[in-house]
């Protein structure tokens, strides 16, 4: 699983375009809840913690199987973008003297079709979240692996056996989340091909960076060393002449070079950098920050894989602070594929903001990818990206991705286009 520690982002919530994918819809969400705490932290970000705490619920296999799926094959009906627009209404004492909040939030989610259509059909979702935030924690109501007090809004499943008392007073409320449908949908939106295989700011050059992260360690098994090197396999074995910038075992960069012959004649040129780096964001090292920085500028295409850091890997304004300010060119037309768990939820919004500078179009995933997974998923981009047609649709770009997944998905979705 793409997953690793703690790291909150806030950020507003504009309005930008749609959200498209063959598994999923957007939908816009509102509710207003209460609980009480013993924290003395500022009220947003307490709500804010509080809002989170949905993450846990979705995912779990009860609500999945709630809603007519399967857990093996899809594991949860969605997520919400952790960008919420939050107001706090009111805040007070409860009468054993902590700090009562009470809050709304608006904003959207993306959730699995057929689960949305349920929940549109009603306009509502209720779901029992927590009203007395101290008294909440259980080792036992978790993930096996990832089950400290920091990650326990993730993961916690109230709805699993030998956890039935949360789903009683004073531990939760039941809450109405109230489901609205969200932008139309342009089935026939294109990648354009064309713009990004053309001058686009790199003359006849197609230039793809690749990160991959580790999981664990730097070890020689690694799970993320393993993604590195099957890609590098893949890319020998379509025809792709090797060079290696650096070759050391925690941070090699290889670049790999080949023409692309388009139908009707036309050469391009395909360049890919593909690093293998600790992208943690609480590491010392600038390689990472450094490098993506530069891909923001200078890419056609950025690939990451690798942890989500509950959206703290790719946050901004912290790879800003290790490699100076990111510039994007308002000149190119790029396509930003973030596989790591929730990324629709942490980096579409950040990064489709960004669409007022550069051409942006991102690639995210609804739900938690895993690393067994990811490098199936990702020829099929690249199968896209590398095919002679001079254009395709996005959602059969999509569909060809899920495609190696039998079934399942991960919400895989492009947004702002």
């Amino acid at each position: 699983m793409k997953f690793l520690a703690l790291s909150f982002v806030f950020w507003s919530v504009g309005a930008f375009a749609q959200v498209l994918g063959p598994s999923v819809e957007e939908v816009n969400f509102q509710y207003t809840a209460e609980f009480v705490t013993s924290e003395d932290s500022d009220s947003e970000s307490l709500a804010l913690d509080h809002a989170n705490h949905m993450f846990g619920l979705l995912q779990s296999p009860e609500m999945v199987e709630r809603f007519g799926l399967d857990y093996d094959s899809v594991g949860g009906i969605g997520n919400p973008r952790s960008q919420m627009t939050l107001k706090v209404q009111s805040e007070g004492q409860s009468e054993d003297g902590r700090n009562l909040i009470r809050y709304t939030v608006w904003s959207q989610m993306l959730m699995h079709k057929k689960a949305a259509r349920k929940v549109l059909s009603s306009g509502r979702l209720v779901l029992p979240l927590p009203y007395d935030m101290d008294n909440l924690y259980n080792k036992k109501c978790t993930d096996a692996h990832y089950d400290s007090l920091g990650d326990y809004w993730y993961f916690w499943n109230p709805l699993q056996v030998g956890c039935e008392y949360l789903l009683r007073s004073p531990h939760t409320q039941n809450v109405t989340i109230n489901i609205k449908p969200g932008k139309t949908v342009n089935a026939e939106a294109r990648v354009r091909l064309d713009l990004l295989r053309g001058d686009n700011g790199n003359g006849e050059l197609l230039s793809i960076y690749v990160i991959h992260g580790f999981n664990e360690s730097s070890a020689a098994n690694d799970d993320g060393r393993m993604n590195f090197e099957q890609l590098n396999d893949y890319l020998r074995a379509s025809g792709f002449t090797e060079s290696i910038d650096r070759k050391t075992s925690s941070r090699p960069l290889y670049t790999y070079t080949a023409d692309l012959r388009l139908r009707g004649g036309k050469n391009v040129k395909v360049e890919i950098k593909h690093l293998l780096v600790d992208t943690a964001i609480e590491s010392r090292g600038t390689t990472f920050a450094k490098f993506f920085k530069e891909a923001v500028y200078k890419a056609d295409v950025i690939i990451y894989g690798g942890h989500s850091g509950l959206g703290g890997h790719l946050d901004i304004p912290s790879l800003e602070a290790k490699a100076g300010a990111f510039r994007f060119n308002p000149k190119k037309r790029q396509i930003f594929y973030f596989d790591s768990c929730s990324s629709y939820s942490y980096y579409l919004a950040p990064f489709a903001a960004e669409k007022t500078k550069s051409k942006i179009d991102v690639i995210t995933n609804g739900l938690s990818s895993y690393f067994e997974t990811s490098q199936l998923v990702m020829e099929g981009l690249f199968e896209s990206l590398l095919t002679e047609k001079t254009d395709m649709k996005w959602i059969d770009v999509l569909k060809k991705m899920e495609a190696p997944l039998d079934g399942g998905s991960y919400l895989l979705s492009v947004g702002g286009i």
